[in-house]
């Protein structure tokens, strides 16, 4: 079907309503850029639609112009996922006004959330109801509860609940042709057929667009004990971690690994963070164990609860087998949240000082010493100047490493910072790693895939992507080449 831009923009405000279909000038900037501001984004529509009948509504008639759509959630991403090229006449589709919670369940431990909905307040509203919606990450104040299904988010729990896809029992996706596919029902168990639901999960808007979500429900632990532990070396943290998962019988929440770099990075560019010691660590662990039961949240006759005593019993048997050196126990929820503005806060303290060359890969936990081995002695060979390779959510073996060369813009330094990305490419070739943990593939990873991933298991993405998405107008040019 041919019409003019008019005549699509008419259509499209047919559908939205005037005010939610923005064209030319008159497109907000935050639609034009990406998080990092590394991809401009060119979209010659935006539309805001607040149903998922409208949804449908909006792809029937890109499919029968050909027009190119882009879902956007809360544009957090890092990757360049959600952009749109100049030669590409995309429709940015942002789903941002599709925020309701349709239910949540205490019985059924689930909630049904539209794609829409801030992950923040998706927290708000499971402990409101007396559980635990475990999805935690550093930007869950603006992203969107589709896009980090869409990506497959991990963050700061993922070691004892998951990534996203953990965390998701069923889906209402709307396909390239219009048509809803409500698999939402919240079943545990479902062998009928292919997995659409893990299918969608991670394709990043290019199989379907995810209008909403049924989410899993945890028990909301009654107390946490949190502290930040001096390691000496990367084999007594490996060391450290499974310690901890043997004494608290799997209530490791999180274990999240630090290096000097990032430390003083946090220190120096947080201004609501205080350090947690007098001297910058060359190594340490944030950890954070769960009570698991009522004998967990008793309060001993010092005023302490029986928790961090016994994380206090686990810690001095560290210190004696020597897999730590220092630590700081929290002793108030207020210690707590400094110890975790910290962590939350790292992406922040690390774009503060400028850019640089960063990453999102993963190694097998047992792997990570050697792995970690050879990034230092790989990014020391490049150039002089910060890096940091011992970072990230050690719990589930994703490093977030990063690098300066010469403490400049790795703009400044093309031939460094292409020095910098292969030695982390093959150092995850060597160690049968992944060169996207958590982020995504967006447009920033794709060539590195089509080169690492199985042809076969390549091949096969293709064809999937050619049945569901024949006209190729799901977010193209993003994930495949």
């Amino acid at each position: 079907m041919k019409i003019t831009e008019q005549e699509m923009i008419d259509e499209c405000r047919a559908i939205c309503g005037d005010a939610h279909v923005e064209t030319g000038n008159d497109i907000d900037p935050k639609y034009q850029r990406d998080w990092l501001g590394k991809y401009p984004s060119n979209p010659f529509i935006v539309v805001r639609p607040d149903s998922t009948e409208k949804v449908a509504a909006l792809m029937k008639l890109c499919t029968a112009t050909k027009t190119a759509v882009i879902p956007l959630g809360g544009n957090s991403g890092l990757t360049g996922a959600t952009q749109a090229h100049p030669d590409q006449k995309a429709m940015i589709l942002s789903l941002e006004r599709m925020n309701m919670i349709r239910d949540v369940s205490g019985d059924g431990r689930y909630m049904i959330a539209e794609s829409g909905c801030i992950v923040e307040n998706l927290h708000k509203a499971a402990d409101q109801a007396g559980w635990m919606f475990p999805l935690v990450f550093g930007a869950k104040g603006t992203a969107h509860i589709g896009g980090a299904l869409g990506t497959n988010a991990g963050g700061l729990n993922v070691v004892r609940y998951g990534n996203a896809r953990a965390l998701c029992l069923g889906l209402e996706v709307v396909t390239a042709a219009g048509d809803i596919m409500n698999l939402l029902p919240a079943l545990k168990k479902d062998n009928t057929g292919y997995d659409l639901v893990n299918l969608m999960i991670g394709s990043e808007g290019t199989l379907g667009i995810i209008t909403a979500a049924t989410l899993t429900l945890v028990p909301k632990p009654a107390a946490y004990a949190t502290a930040m532990v001096v390691v000496p070396d990367m084999e007594a943290a490996l060391k450290l971690m499974n310690l901890v998962q043997i004494q608290t019988g799997g209530r490791l929440e999180a274990y999240e690994l630090m290096d000097q770099v990032i430390y003083d990075l946090c220190v120096n560019n947080l201004d609501h963070v205080t350090s947690p010691f007098d001297y910058s660590p060359v190594l340490s662990i944030l950890m954070e164990i769960a009570a698991g039961s009522p004998d967990d949240v008793k309060m001993h006759t010092d005023g302490r609860l029986n928790l961090s005593i016994q994380l206090e019993t686990i810690l001095a048997s560290a210190f004696e087998q020597g897999l730590a050196d220092d630590a700081i126990i929290a002793n108030s929820e207020a210690q707590r949240q400094n110890l975790w503005a910290m962590r939350e806060g790292a992406l922040d303290a690390i774009q503060k000082h400028g850019n640089w060359v960063m990453s999102d890969v993963s190694f097998q936990v047992a792997d990570l010493p050697n792995a970690i081995t050879d990034l230092k002695a790989a990014f020391a060979a490049v150039a002089p100047g910060p890096f940091c390779v011992a970072f990230g959510h050690m719990g589930d073996g994703n490093l977030h490493a990063f690098a300066r060369p010469y403490d400049e813009d790795p703009k400044d330094r093309p031939k460094e910072a292409a020095a910098i990305k292969a030695a982390l490419r093959d150092t995850v070739v060597k160690w049968h790693g992944s060169i996207s943990a958590e982020h995504g593939i967006g447009q920033d990873k794709q060539a590195e895939m089509k080169q690492l991933k199985d042809p076969v298991a390549y091949a096969m993405m293709k064809s999937i992507k050619a049945a569901l998405d024949p006209d190729n107008i799901l977010n193209p040019g993003k994930v495949l080449l």
